[in-house]
């Protein structure tokens, strides 16, 4: 047994034994009069380690800051998405829950959980909201409702499956877009906080990079060397296979865009884009730049001054509309009416078919210069 299935079944042994003795022993009293509810300390849990569900998660952050801007929010993360939230203008902490840290050979470490807990009670907060979009998490559950907030809002189904751990709320909530699949995450992620009368959000994202950070990126590039050239990045891979448009069509789109408009092509890989990014290389006859397994942050920095995003759907999709740079994102099996960055400057090219590997070369070609001549007009107009 490997030991990524050992930490597996660990984990649903604690999920299993928390859920059962909450059940068993207590019962959340529901709290339904939030009128006049003016919480000063309030915590959201986001704990997945996708990266693009939590950037989703973003506007939520957003709204509740706009509706409670003297509240003191903090966000529970993962160790994977922690980083790129840290320093986000709408909270004021991220707390980092790493499961691991809970599970030794498989077996429950309770004194760790409970000094967790304890840490997160120190705290007082008076509301917390677990965002539920994809599927419902009983850890999520648990961490809201051990962290004594006195009002619980999350989850009691999704569309229309019972959440196991719904109990746990004071204020529960049925999710259900079965009948609307065109909403997107970002306002998904908001309607945990319909109870509280936030019903409309600005569904940007955003990740705030420090000055360094950015001036850090600027010298990586070398843009003070070339300021008025395009900078166009590239992301072949995607941890779903299905997402991956052929790698050599992206060397095709990049070897005719870098040679029409000068533009500089960068790649960007994570830990499972070794074959695309390796079979785009081979495909290449211009010069390059690979960023590979960089920190988050220091993507993200060098997103933020890139002219162009040209990615499948994953992660840098998200990332890169959250720094502010325009993208061209290409989908396949998923509804980019549901994931596609928000935002005029954003374009999308999707298969009919479904099957990303119908999307032709030209497609891409014909929006990214559309794309690129934009840029170009307002870098003309600022001047």
């Amino acid at each position: 047994m490997t030991s990524h299935s050992v930490l597996r079944r660990g984990e649903q042994a604690l999920k299993r034994l928390f859920a059962s003795l909450f059940r068993m022993f207590f019962r959340s009293q529901e709290s339904h009069n939030l009128g006049s509810f003016h919480p000063e300390a309030i915590l959201v849990v986001r704990q997945h380690n996708q990266l693009g569900d939590m950037l989703c998660a973003v506007p939520l952050l957003h709204s509740l800051r706009e509706k409670y801007p003297k509240a003191f929010i903090s966000l529970i993360a993962s160790p994977v998405n922690y980083d790129v939230m840290i320093g986000n203008e709408y909270l004021n902490e991220v707390i980092c829950y790493d499961k691991k840290e809970f599970l030794g050979h498989g077996l429950p470490r309770l004194g760790k959980f409970f000094r967790f807990v304890h840490s997160l009670r120190k705290r007082g907060f008076d509301l917390a909201l677990v965002p539920s979009t994809v599927s419902t998490s009983a850890t999520s559950d648990l961490l809201a409702y051990v962290s004594g907030a006195r009002v619980r809002i999350g989850p009691s189904s999704l569309d229309n499956k019972e959440n196991v751990t719904g109990f746990l709320f004071n204020v529960p909530i049925a999710l259900d877009w079965r009948e609307a699949p065109e909403v997107h995450q970002s306002e998904r992620n908001a309607c945990v906080a319909l109870p509280l009368g936030i019903n409309r959000v600005q569904p940007s994202s955003v990740i705030t990079l420090k000055r360094s950070e950015v001036n850090e990126a600027k010298l990586f590039l070398d843009i003070e060397s070339y300021p008025n050239r395009l900078y166009i990045v590239y992301h072949p891979g995607a941890g779903k296979i299905p997402n991956r448009w052929p790698a050599d069509r992206f060397a095709l789109v990049a070897n005719i865009l870098s040679h029409e408009f000068d533009s500089r092509v960068i790649i960007t890989s994570g830990p499972f884009d070794g074959d695309p990014v390796s079979d785009m290389k081979g495909k290449l006859s211009i010069e390059y730049r690979i960023i590979s397994n960089e920190p988050i942050r220091k993507v993200a920095a060098i997103l933020s001054q890139a002219t162009l995003v040209i990615t499948n759907d994953t992660g840098i999709m998200h990332v890169g509309a959250a720094v502010g740079t325009p993208v061209l994102s290409l989908f396949g099996p998923t509804d980019r009416r549901q994931w596609a960055p928000v935002g005029e400057q954003h374009r999308t090219v999707f298969s009919k078919s479904a099957n990303i590997e119908d999307i032709q070369a030209e497609e891409v070609l014909f929006v990214a210069r559309e794309m690129l001549r934009a840029s170009l007009q307002r870098r003309g107009a600022s001047q």
